[in-house]
Protein backbone atom coordinates (compact mmCIF):
# COMPACT_ATOMS: atom_id res chain seq x y z
CA UNK A 1 0.00 0.00 0.00
CA UNK A 2 1.10 3.40 -1.03
CA UNK A 3 1.96 5.71 1.83
CA UNK A 4 -0.09 8.84 2.53
CA UNK A 5 0.97 12.02 0.81
CA UNK A 6 0.86 14.70 3.13
CA UNK A 7 -1.17 17.90 1.21
CA UNK A 8 0.82 20.94 0.12
CA UNK A 9 -0.79 23.86 1.37
CA UNK A 10 -2.29 27.19 -0.73
CA UNK A 11 -1.98 30.33 0.77
CA UNK A 12 -2.30 32.64 -1.89
CA UNK A 13 -5.16 31.23 -4.33
CA UNK A 14 -8.89 31.92 -3.49
CA UNK A 15 -11.47 29.74 -5.31
CA UNK A 16 -14.94 30.29 -5.58
CA UNK A 17 -16.89 29.00 -2.66
CA UNK A 18 -19.17 27.19 -4.98
CA UNK A 19 -16.23 25.22 -6.57
CA UNK A 20 -14.86 24.54 -3.06
CA UNK A 21 -18.20 23.14 -1.93
CA UNK A 22 -18.07 21.10 -5.19
CA UNK A 23 -15.03 19.78 -4.28
CA UNK A 24 -16.02 19.21 -0.89
CA UNK A 25 -19.12 17.12 -1.65
CA UNK A 26 -16.86 14.70 -3.82
CA UNK A 27 -14.72 14.28 -1.33
CA UNK A 28 -17.18 13.81 1.09
CA UNK A 29 -18.53 10.89 -0.85
CA UNK A 30 -15.16 9.58 -0.93
CA UNK A 31 -14.99 10.00 -4.77
CA UNK A 32 -11.06 8.92 -6.56
CA UNK A 33 -10.05 11.57 -8.93
CA UNK A 34 -7.51 14.00 -10.48
CA UNK A 35 -8.75 17.67 -10.71
CA UNK A 36 -7.19 18.85 -14.16
CA UNK A 37 -9.09 22.04 -16.19
CA UNK A 38 -9.45 25.23 -15.18
CA UNK A 39 -8.74 24.64 -11.38
CA UNK A 40 -5.81 22.87 -12.06
CA UNK A 41 -4.25 25.40 -14.01
CA UNK A 42 -5.23 28.39 -11.50
CA UNK A 43 -3.80 26.15 -8.81
CA UNK A 44 -0.13 26.14 -10.27
CA UNK A 45 -1.05 29.26 -11.85
CA UNK A 46 -1.67 30.87 -8.29
CA UNK A 47 -4.76 32.59 -9.99
CA UNK A 48 -7.30 32.58 -12.92
CA UNK A 49 -10.71 32.39 -14.29
CA UNK A 50 -12.64 28.95 -13.56
CA UNK A 51 -16.11 28.21 -14.46
CA UNK A 52 -15.74 24.63 -13.24
CA UNK A 53 -14.59 21.73 -11.98
CA UNK A 54 -12.91 19.24 -14.23
CA UNK A 55 -11.83 16.06 -12.59
CA UNK A 56 -10.50 12.50 -14.06
CA UNK A 57 -12.34 9.87 -11.55
CA UNK A 58 -11.46 6.28 -10.81
CA UNK A 59 -13.16 4.31 -13.75
CA UNK A 60 -13.55 0.92 -11.40
CA UNK A 61 -17.50 0.51 -10.34
CA UNK A 62 -17.84 1.51 -6.30
CA UNK A 63 -15.91 4.79 -7.24
CA UNK A 64 -18.02 5.53 -10.34
CA UNK A 65 -21.12 4.71 -7.37
CA UNK A 66 -19.49 7.18 -5.35
CA UNK A 67 -19.32 9.69 -7.90
CA UNK A 68 -22.85 9.46 -8.77
CA UNK A 69 -24.25 9.50 -5.24
CA UNK A 70 -22.12 12.69 -4.97
CA UNK A 71 -23.98 14.20 -8.46
CA UNK A 72 -26.96 13.61 -7.16
CA UNK A 73 -26.48 15.15 -4.29
CA UNK A 74 -25.27 17.95 -5.66
CA UNK A 75 -28.57 18.21 -7.99
CA UNK A 76 -26.45 17.32 -11.06
CA UNK A 77 -28.38 17.36 -14.87
CA UNK A 78 -26.77 16.65 -17.56
CA UNK A 79 -25.75 20.12 -19.30
CA UNK A 80 -27.82 20.54 -22.67
CA UNK A 81 -30.80 19.14 -20.76
CA UNK A 82 -33.48 19.70 -18.77
CA UNK A 83 -34.52 17.47 -15.85
CA UNK A 84 -37.63 15.85 -18.14
CA UNK A 85 -35.84 15.29 -21.06
CA UNK A 86 -32.16 14.39 -19.45
CA UNK A 87 -30.96 10.63 -17.77
CA UNK A 88 -31.48 9.53 -14.34
CA UNK A 89 -28.03 9.39 -13.69
CA UNK A 90 -28.51 6.87 -10.84
CA UNK A 91 -29.83 4.59 -14.04
CA UNK A 92 -27.18 4.87 -16.55
CA UNK A 93 -23.19 3.90 -15.97
CA UNK A 94 -21.46 7.23 -15.62
CA UNK A 95 -18.59 5.68 -18.10
CA UNK A 96 -20.82 5.50 -20.91
CA UNK A 97 -21.79 9.27 -20.71
CA UNK A 98 -18.42 10.63 -20.11
CA UNK A 99 -16.79 12.51 -21.44
CA UNK A 100 -19.91 15.09 -20.36
CA UNK A 101 -20.25 18.02 -18.23
CA UNK A 102 -22.86 18.26 -15.01
CA UNK A 103 -24.80 21.32 -14.00
CA UNK A 104 -24.81 21.17 -10.20
CA UNK A 105 -26.48 23.53 -7.41
CA UNK A 106 -23.11 24.59 -7.05
CA UNK A 107 -20.48 24.58 -10.08
CA UNK A 108 -20.44 22.55 -13.17
CA UNK A 109 -18.81 19.23 -13.09
CA UNK A 110 -16.72 18.42 -16.24
CA UNK A 111 -16.02 14.72 -15.83
CA UNK A 112 -13.58 12.40 -18.27
CA UNK A 113 -12.47 9.30 -17.64
CA UNK A 114 -9.46 9.12 -20.02
CA UNK A 115 -8.75 13.01 -21.46
CA UNK A 116 -7.12 12.60 -24.58
CA UNK A 117 -3.12 12.08 -24.28
CA UNK A 118 -3.84 10.28 -21.21
CA UNK A 119 -4.66 6.72 -19.87
CA UNK A 120 -7.20 8.31 -17.30
CA UNK A 121 -6.83 8.23 -13.07
CA UNK A 122 -3.97 6.18 -12.64
CA UNK A 123 -1.75 7.45 -15.53
CA UNK A 124 -2.22 11.13 -14.16
CA UNK A 125 -2.52 9.79 -9.81
CA UNK A 126 1.11 8.83 -10.19
CA UNK A 127 2.50 12.50 -10.54
CA UNK A 128 -0.28 14.28 -8.95
CA UNK A 129 -0.27 16.34 -5.71
CA UNK A 130 -2.55 16.46 -2.88
CA UNK A 131 -3.32 20.45 -2.52
CA UNK A 132 -4.79 21.95 0.20
CA UNK A 133 -7.23 24.17 -1.07
CA UNK A 134 -9.30 25.11 2.39
CA UNK A 135 -9.96 23.35 5.53
CA UNK A 136 -11.49 19.87 4.63
CA UNK A 137 -10.75 20.31 0.72
CA UNK A 138 -7.23 18.22 -0.23
CA UNK A 139 -7.78 17.14 -3.82
CA UNK A 140 -5.24 15.48 -6.31
CA UNK A 141 -4.22 17.94 -9.03
CA UNK A 142 -3.27 16.91 -11.88
CA UNK A 143 1.28 17.88 -12.33
CA UNK A 144 1.45 20.64 -14.47
CA UNK A 145 3.40 18.75 -17.12
CA UNK A 146 0.54 16.22 -17.18
CA UNK A 147 -1.83 19.75 -17.85
CA UNK A 148 -0.13 20.04 -20.82
CA UNK A 149 -0.13 16.57 -22.27
CA UNK A 150 -3.70 17.06 -21.75
CA UNK A 151 -3.61 20.21 -23.69
CA UNK A 152 -1.77 19.14 -26.52
CA UNK A 153 -3.75 15.70 -26.50
CA UNK A 154 -0.26 13.61 -26.70
CA UNK A 155 0.25 10.25 -24.97
CA UNK A 156 3.33 9.84 -22.61
CA UNK A 157 5.89 7.94 -23.80
CA UNK A 158 5.17 4.33 -24.20
CA UNK A 159 7.41 1.90 -22.24
CA UNK A 160 10.04 -0.09 -24.81
CA UNK A 161 9.08 2.00 -27.39
CA UNK A 162 12.92 2.26 -28.16
CA UNK A 163 14.26 -0.84 -30.03
CA UNK A 164 16.35 -2.92 -28.08
CA UNK A 165 20.10 -2.37 -27.41
CA UNK A 166 21.25 -5.79 -28.75
CA UNK A 167 18.71 -7.29 -32.18
CA UNK A 168 18.26 -10.98 -31.58
CA UNK A 169 19.99 -13.50 -33.95
CA UNK A 170 18.53 -14.29 -37.77
CA UNK A 171 16.76 -17.54 -36.99
CA UNK A 172 19.38 -19.28 -39.12
CA UNK A 173 23.01 -18.24 -37.29
CA UNK A 174 21.48 -18.38 -33.64
CA UNK A 175 24.56 -20.77 -32.57
CA UNK A 176 26.95 -18.79 -34.00
CA UNK A 177 25.67 -15.23 -32.20
CA UNK A 178 24.97 -17.56 -28.78
CA UNK A 179 28.95 -18.89 -29.12
CA UNK A 180 29.79 -15.65 -29.74
CA UNK A 181 28.16 -14.23 -26.90
CA UNK A 182 29.38 -17.10 -24.36
CA UNK A 183 32.86 -16.12 -25.97
CA UNK A 184 32.34 -12.63 -25.22
CA UNK A 185 31.52 -12.94 -21.57
CA UNK A 186 33.97 -15.13 -20.36
CA UNK A 187 36.22 -12.41 -21.79
CA UNK A 188 35.30 -9.44 -19.95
Amino acid sequence: MEPAREPLRMSELELDPTLLATLQALEAKAVEFVLVGDVAEAIYANGGFVSGVAIVPGAYSRNVDRLCDALVELGAELDGTGAARGPDIRQVDLRELAPCTFQTTLADVDLDFEPQGTRGYRDLFDDAARIQLAPGVNPLVASPADLERIGRRQSPDAPYAQPPAVLPPEPDDSSAWVAEQIRASRAS
